[in-house]
Order: structure tokens, then C-alpha cells, then sequence
């Protein structure tokens, strides 16, 4: 019987694992009387982990805390931009309205001249 020979992997095809890093939120007044806080696991591009820690450490955070906190930035300046827009938005439609009025206003004067 012919002995199997078998070839070692190649290891220079096979990609890097990705950083995984769970991140596990410190419960708010809300949740620690409730349920248990929510828990992900974060596919994170090579090196960003890194540069998480290396940030966190300069804020005085642990690294979920300032994914946490980061998150919380992002989300805050999306809703500040909705808000921004309704607002302008708003303003958009007082100006085509005072451009009514002010349309109105001329036409009476010009019919009681």
C-alpha cells in the first residue's frame, strides 16, 4: 500500500484574522434595574482596535467606553443634522411665506393708490 503524503497548508494565502472585540456597554440607570445590557461582537479593520485603545488610554476610558462614546458622538451629530434641516427647512418655508405677504401688501397698496 502506497504511504499518503500530505502537503502543509499555504499559509502566505490565507488572510490575517480581523480584531474582534466585544463590547459590553456599562448598564444606565434604565437598564440596571431591567434586563442584562445588550452585548456585539465588533468586526473591527486591521489596526483600528489599536487605535481605539491607543485613544482611550489618552481619554481616560476603557476601550468599550469610548466605542461607546464615539458611537454616542456620531449618533448625537446625525440628530443634530436632522434637526439642523428641519430648521432650515422651516426657514425656507417662512421666507416663500413672507414673500407672499409681502406680494399681498404691494397689490393692496397699488389698488388703493
Amino acid at each position: 500500500m502506497a504511504k499518503k503524503t500530505t502537503k502543509p497548508p499555504d499559509k502566505t494565502a490565507a488572510k490575517p484574522p480581523k480584531s474582534v472585540t466585544r463590547v459590553t456597554p456599562r448598564p444606565n440607570k434604565e437598564t440596571r434595574a431591567g434586563s442584562a445590557s445588550d452585548q456585539s461582537q465588533l468586526h473591527l479593520p486591521d489596526g483600528m482596535r489599536d487605535k481605539l485603545a491607543e485613544a482611550a488610554m489618552a481619554n481616560g476610558r476603557s476601550l468599550t467606553d469610548e466605542i461607546v462614546h464615539r458611537l454616542a458622538q456620531s449618533l448625537e451629530r446625525d440628530e443634530a443634522q436632522k434637526l439642523s434641516d428641519h430648521f432650515k427647512a422651516q426657514g425656507d418655508r417662512l421666507a416663500k411665506f413672507e414673500g407672499d405677504v409681502a406680494a399681498i401688501v404691494e397689490q393692496l397698496r397699488r389698488r388703493d393708490d
